[in-house]
Formats: C-alpha cells, structure tokens, sequence
C-alpha cells in the first residue's frame, strides 16, 4: 500500500519535470517569436512555472521531515465521508473528463480564427499545462467519491481518463461521411466483402493476400442484410474495443487466478480480479495494446493460449497452439511464431526447472513440450498460410504473400523522423517503460528461476524487439508501433505474471511465488504515459458539409453509370461494395494491394497493370488525384515516390482528368483514355 508521503513526493517530482518541460517549452517559443518578458503578460507566466518549481522542490523536502507528518495526515480529507460529498467528488470528476476535450477543442478552434492574436503553439502548452492541474483536482475527485487512498484516486483518474478518451477517439471513425476517412479505408470493406462475393457481386473472386484473418472478422457485419457504411464502421469500432478487452480478460485472469494454489472457489477467484489494483491493471493493458496497435484481428492468438495452455495438460495446450497458429498463418507472417511463444513462457514461468542436478536427460525432459509446441505451432501456421494461397484463389501471384521480404527498408525510422516524432526504438521504450520495470524488478531474483528459464524468456522477448523493428523499418511502415506488437504482447504477459505472482521459484516449498509488483513512482508513471499520447489526438468529432458530399457523390455515380466500359475504382471501391453504384466490378488493381505490389516491385503484377493501361482495359478510372511529383522530405517520402514512380506514370501517360471531385476529406478524380499516348516510362 503507497504512504501518502510517499505519494505526495512522487506528485511533486512528477509536477516538477512537468513543469519544467513546459517551461522550458516555453523558453524556446518565446525566443523564436522574440517576446520581450518583461513587457509581456508572458513575463507573468513565466514567474508563474518559475513559482511552481521552486514550491515543488521547497515541499518535496520539508515533506521529508517529521513536522510535515500533521499536514499530510490534514490531507486525507478524512472529514468529507458524508453521501453528499461523495457526489460532489463524482460530480467534480465527470465534469473533468468532460472539460479536458472541452479545452482541445477551445484551443484547435482557436488556431484557426483569422483575427485570432493568440500564439497557437503557446497557446497549445498552456492547454497542456492545465491539464496537469485538472488531472491532480480529478484525483482527488475521485478519492472523495471513491473513498480511495491519494494513490488510488489518482491511479484511478489517470485510467478512467485514458479509458475514456480512447473509446471517445476510437468512435470519431463511425460516422455518415460518405467517402473514405482515410487512405485505406475503403479498402477494409473491400476485402471484407470479398468472403461474401458471389452474393454481393454475382461472382467468385480471389481473397485478399494481406491480412485476411482481419477481412475475415470485418465480414462477419456482412451477415446483417442491408447495413450500411456507417454500420460496418461500428462494427470495426466493435471489434477494436471488445476483440481487445478478451485478450485483456484472459491475461488478468492468467496473472491473478490462473494456476492458484488455494482452496477458493469461483466467486472467490471473481472477487480477486475485480479488486481495484486488478482492474486499474486490465484498464491500463487495455490502452497500452491500443496505444502500441495490437490489431484486433490477433487477440485470438493472445487469448487463446492464455486461456487454455496449462502444464498440467500439455495435449490440451498443444490443440491451443496449434489453432492460434493455423490463425497466424492467415494473419500476419512475423505473427507465425508467437502463439507458440506465449504459450512457451507461460510454461517456463510456472514451471519450476528444480534446483536439482542438472543433467541433458533433465533438461531435454523439461523442454520436451515447449519444444513441441514450438515445432507444431510453427508447421500450423505455415501449412495454413499455404492452404490460404490455394484456397483464396491466388495460387498464381503466389509472390504477393512474401512482398515484405521484397520491400525496401528505411533504417533512419527508427530514430526520431518526420513521420514518427519518437522513432521506433525509442517510442516503444517509452510506452513500455513500465512493463520493462516490472520485468527489470523481476531479474534482481534471478536467483530464484533457473537460469533455463531466464534464457528462455530474454530470448523470446530480444527476437521478437529485434524482429518489431526490422518489420518497422519496411517501406510502408514505421508511422507507429503496431509492428512491434508481437515484442509488446509477449512482454505484457511476462510482466503481468510477475505482477501477479504467478511465477514458480525453484526453492521449496512447491508454492513459493516470485512476484515483481512495481512501486508508486513506477505505477505513477505508467497510468500517466497513455494520457501523454491521447490527450494531443483528442480533436471535436469532425463535422462534413452533407450536401457538398452528396452533391459530389451524384455527379460521380452519374459519370461511372454511364461509361460505355469497365471501371476500375482503384480508390473508394466501397460504392460499388455498398450497392451505392450500379457498376460491375473490376477485382484487379486496387489501392492498398497495387500500393504493396508497387513498394515490392513486383513485376508480375505491375507488368499486366501496365499493359492493361496501354489497352485502355478500364473505360474510366476512379482513384485518388495522380500527380508526378518527387518528394525530399516530410512523413512517407518514400511512399510517395514509390507511387509516383512506378504508378502515376503509367496512369497518367494512358488516361488524362476527366472531372475534379474534391469531398470534404479527399481529392478524387475520374480519368479516361487518352486519345493519344502521353510520355510514358
């Protein structure tokens, strides 16, 4: 349990560095747009955070003495236990959460007011250092309404905050919008249509070669007769949020009820994981999944070994590994081995390799089922990725499957850049900052887990980190941390089983537990570090001109309707998916796989895209405005290139603009044949 001084000199440490950022921050501003201090109300500001230092360094040591005692006992609030006040601490925190977007929005819609005096980025940091305060009031707050320790109310604000803001984020994408929200957007539902094509199309065509586990769960919204666009973006939000929250479940429940060693019965084992520290953890692995970007469509692979591997049924656990394999082989290929490694350091957790002698018959005896499960899991995934070749009707562009061993790779992404401000390497440091303390605090008992086992667990771990970043550095990626997600789900379960001391020791008795529970500064930090990133994309729930888009989708389907010919919609291919275009339509070529085959330079299928161009195959071409212009710099540089090199020439040479349709959140045209070839490459 955290002492209150103790919580209150790790406030006021954290308050300090805040404010020194900001001051500091602010220093630099101040400098680059010349600001006299002393003849500005910045003068003030600044002897404002220069205040709030100095009073944190001042009571972080005076709270250090005995004559503080009396005035952190006062703080204890121990007086305001009346109903009454509990709604008013409740009250106080819901009109918190409600004002922290409140203030985002006051301060974007600000940025943009032309008559607006205000510097936006100062403006920004004032935002940002108010939301310090707003934070420590919320926690309060929530001790008053909770009755909770100072510790668990701030915990508790920073969770419920964090929690909030990310459903709150992650809902912005169901909306009416008509067009596609993002680049590859419309291509989500594409793919996903494609398990229902002859009922939608009144045709077979092949399946996806990307990420076809994923497809596969967004098609299931296809079963409901009639739902619409905005109804499949539900049900991508659905899946997010609840596909999430089961391998979260699963992995609290392994940490804290698993493999218990006590009498208790299940309503004994329910009350242990929905004890306040427990589900504050579960909160805060579910914003640490999302924030690094654990795709839904791999919590099978996380959920299910957690939920059924057990060393006392090892042929149980093998039929877990095997069918969490078979659906990594249909996922994502650096996913192939991790099911099996879950399930690996599960076993070498809570198994004891036994203080005895050492000997190659004992050790071969204690790795026989890791090393089956490894065997078996890996041979499950590759057999089902080469019956998906076969089975998803793409037997012949084989090649596509293998596209990232092809693909350039961008080393410089994964230090600080344009497109990731962080960089790889330390962006996930960072978020796992606190899940690497756990598992440092572990390693200081290193004597109490044969060193089998250690070597078993840093070497899962070290292959997966080294195999996050050389995914990330592929053309294509590295503008987050969703490719380290195999190195950030094997380390939340190590670090989660160690928290909830689920890890045998070697010593007698047989139930002495390792456990590595982190102090209040560690947890301080790690409920603070999902706010750090949410808070910045908190953004008001985007607002489209309906009659524009309307307006502009009338004047496209009047074009395509009446083409004399096929057309290709490399972009927004949802219309035709949807119905909302009475068009056959044309399987080849779409963005997201003609963006992949581009960065693979795969000729194969480049080759016949050309030639299909020189054809004039397509009558009309619906896509994304083509231009050829070479980027130096800026997030995707590469990308770009890539597109306006091996693809835009090609379009543009054989097609010319027929009309600009410019929506709220795109530019689309419509292009034609030309009468006569331009310059091709």
């Amino acid at each position: 349990m955290t002492q209150p001084k103790n919580f209150w000199q790790t406030t006021l440490a954290l308050t300090f560095f805040a404010n020194l950022g900001i001051l500091g921050w602010s220093v630099a501003r101040w400098a680059e747009l010349g600001v006299i201090l002393h003849r500005s109300v910045w003068g003030l500001v600044l002897l404002l955070y220069i205040a709030v230092l100095a009073g944190c360094v001042f009571l972080f040591y005076w709270m250090r003495s005995p004559k503080a005692d009396a005035f952190i006992a006062s703080l204890e609030l121990s007086r305001l236990q009346a109903p009454v006040w509990r709604g008013l601490g409740l009250g106080l925190f819901t009109g918190i959460l409600l004002l922290i977007p409140h203030l985002k929005f006051t301060y974007q819609i600000g940025e943009v007011v032309k008559n607006s005096t205000r510097d936006p980025v100062l403006t920004m940091i004032l935002f940002y250092w108010a939301c310090w305060w707003l934070i420590l009031v919320a926690a309060g707050a929530l001790k008053v309404g909770l009755k909770t320790s100072w510790a668990g109310g701030f915990a508790s604000a920073l969770i419920l905050l964090g929690v909030a803001y990310e459903i709150y984020v992650r809902f912005q994408a169901v909306t009416t919008y008509p067009f596609s929200m993002g680049w590859s957007e419309s291509s989500r539902f594409y793919y996903a249509s494609l398990y229902f094509s002859q009922t939608l199309y009144g045709e077979t065509f092949p399946l996806s070669t990307l990420h076809p586990s994923r497809y596969f769960l967004q098609s299931l919204a296809f079963l409901v007769p009639g739902l619409d666009l905005t109804g499949h973006r539900f049900w991508q939000f659905l899946l997010w949020m609840l596909m999430t929250l089961a391998a979260v479940a699963a992995l609290v429940w392994r940490a804290f009820s698993a493999d218990s060693n006590d009498s208790s019965r299940w309503n004994s084992k329910v009350g242990r994981l929905l004890s306040p520290f427990n589900l504050l953890l579960a909160g805060w692995l579910f914003l640490f999944y999302l924030l690094v970007g654990v795709y839904y469509h791999l919590m099978p692979m996380v959920f299910i070994p957690l939920l059924f591997v057990s060393h006392k049924h090892p042929w149980r656990s093998l039929v877990a590994v095997v069918i969490a394999s078979l659906w990594a082989g249909v996922s994502r290929v650096n996913w192939f081995p991790v099911p099996a490694m879950i399930a690996i350091a599960v076993y070498l957790m809570e198994v004891p390799f036994s203080n005895t002698r050492t000997s190659n018959a004992r050790i071969i005896e204690y790795l026989k089922w890791p090393f089956f499960w490894a065997t078996s899991g890996l041979l499950s995934a590759l057999g089902a990725q080469a019956a998906y070749i076969f089975l998803s009707g793409n037997a012949e562009n084989a090649k596509a499957f293998t596209s990232s061993f092809t693909s350039d790779l961008i080393w410089s992404r994964l230090w600080p850049n344009e497109l990731y401000p962080l960089g790889i390497f330390w962006g996930i440091l960072l978020v796992s900052a606190p899940l690497l303390g756990a598992l440092a605090l572990a390693l200081t008992h290193w004597k109490r887990l044969h060193p089998i086992r250690w070597a078993g667990i840093l070497s899962m771990l070290a292959v997966l980190f080294a195999g996050g970043l050389a995914v990330s550095v592929k053309i294509g990626g590295g503008g987050d941390l969703h490719n380290m997600d195999g190195f950030a789900v094997l380390l939340s379960v190590v670090a989660a089983l160690f928290i909830g001391g689920q890890v045998r020791a070697e010593s007698a008795p047989d139930d002495a537990r390792v456990q590595a529970r982190p102090g209040w500064p560690v947890q301080a930090v790690a409920a603070l570090i999902p706010l750090f990133f949410l808070i910045p994309m908190l953004a008001p729930r985007p607002v489209y001109d309906q009659a524009l888009n309307q307006t502009r989708f009338e004047e496209l389907k009047a074009l395509v309707e009446a083409a004399q010919g096929p057309v290709l919609f490399i972009n927004e291919r949802h219309f035709v998916t949807f119905g909302d275009i009475d068009v056959a339509l044309e399987p080849d070529y779409e963005n997201v796989t003609l963006m992949e085959m581009a960065m693979s330079n795969n000729q194969q299928v480049l080759g016949q895209f050309y030639a299909d161009l020189r054809e004039h195959r397509f009558a009309m071409i619906v896509a994304r405005r083509q231009n050829l212009f070479i980027q130096e710099e800026g997030g995707f540089v590469e990308e770009n290139n890539v597109w306006n090199t091996r693809v835009s020439p090609h379009i543009l040479c054989n097609y010319e603009e027929l009309t600009l349709l410019e929506p709220s959140h795109s530019r689309l045209a419509v292009y034609v044949p030309r009468a006569e070839p331009g310059k091709c490459p």
